[in-house]
């Protein structure tokens, strides 16, 4: 049967690619993660067509997974060809955010909107922009941005949740939470919902009400392995630490180089008092690249507890 399958997928992916022209055939092949394929189609593409807005910016995506300064002169390229085109834009806007330029991200995405003139390609920059905001700790400026989109998209899980958040973050934890609520009414298998509920809930030390949310989460998906890590952290707060260590367990196995998972796993060991289990889990946090993405606290940690 596992055969018969991966057969099938083949063909699928084959039949993709059937009858497109070299653009919609180098799209394809960037969704399916085929990136090296995918460049020489838009390559072709932009001999047989030229240097256009939509091949340079397919181009630009395609080389963010190829070759990183390539990327940058393709969109600088773009920009110089097309100095009126929100897309071209919005899409160096993007480029910044990855290179963690979040000024220039937002300069960007700003001179977007002004040349934008269609909904759909607002929507998308106005979600990356507020996103741009959150992370630079503009809050007022991030919340009035999600506040447009949903202008455009009410609906929306994905703002809905992204607003969620920054309003937590500002302080606004029963906004935040109703909204988490409306998105569980919206689509009950969207696990973010229940993450956040989880996490928020942690945050303000309401442990029976986080594992509540997600169990419910477990239920709907019980190998999401965010929500495992998570659970695992509360269950331990609620004192059953081994039956937290165990989900945590789980998590990693789901995804193993999720470093918060270690960063758990220290904390509940430090205070079991396992100090060699705390600073090994600890030290492996860091090695993952914890402090990259979530700051000095286990750097400190091992400052503290381990050296």
């Amino acid at each position: 049967m596992k055969t018969i399958i991966i057969i099938c997928v083949i063909m699928i992916n084959s039949i993709l690619v059937i009858g497109q022209t070299k653009y919609e055939k180098a799209d394809t092949l960037y969704h399916l993660h085929k990136y090296k394929d995918a460049l020489k189609e838009i390559e072709a593409d932009i001999s047989e067509r030229g240097f256009l807005e939509d091949n340079a910016v397919l181009k630009t995506k395609i080389l963010m997974y190829v070759d990183g300064d390539k990327c940058f002169e393709t969109i600088q390229a773009a920009i110089s060809a097309f100095p009126n085109s929100a897309m071209v834009y919005h899409e160096r806007a993007l480029i910044y955010f990855e290179m963690r330029d979040f000024v220039n991200s937002v300069i960007d995405d700003t001179k977007a909107l002004e040349l934008c003139q269609n909904d759909s390609l607002k929507f998308d920059i106005l979600l990356s922009r507020s996103s741009v905001y959150h992370y630079m700790g503009q809050i007022e400026n991030a919340i009035t941005d999600c506040r447009k989109t949903l202008e455009l998209k009410p609906d929306n899980i994905y703002i809905l949740n992204n607003l969620s958040t920054i309003l937590f973050d500002q302080g606004e934890s029963v906004e935040s939470e109703k909204l988490l609520l409306k998105i569980k009414e919206i689509n009950p298998k969207f696990m973010g919902a229940y993450i956040n509920l989880g996490y928020q809930k942690l945050q303000l030390g309401k442990y029976e009400e986080a594992e509540k949310y997600l169990q419910e989460g477990i239920k709907v998906n019980s190998e999401d392995a965010f929500l495992l890590n998570n659970l695992g952290y509360i269950q331990h707060k609620l004192g059953r630490s081994k039956e937290g260590i165990s989900n945590i367990n789980k998590s990693i196995k789901l995804v193993p180089k999720n470093s918060y998972c270690y960063r758990n796993l220290a904390l509940i060991y430090f205070d079991m008092n396992e100090k060699d289990k705390a600073c090994e889990n600890a030290q492996k946090a860091l090695r993952l690249h914890f402090s990259d993405m979530y700051g000095t606290e286990m750097k400190e940690f091992t400052e503290k507890h381990c050296l």
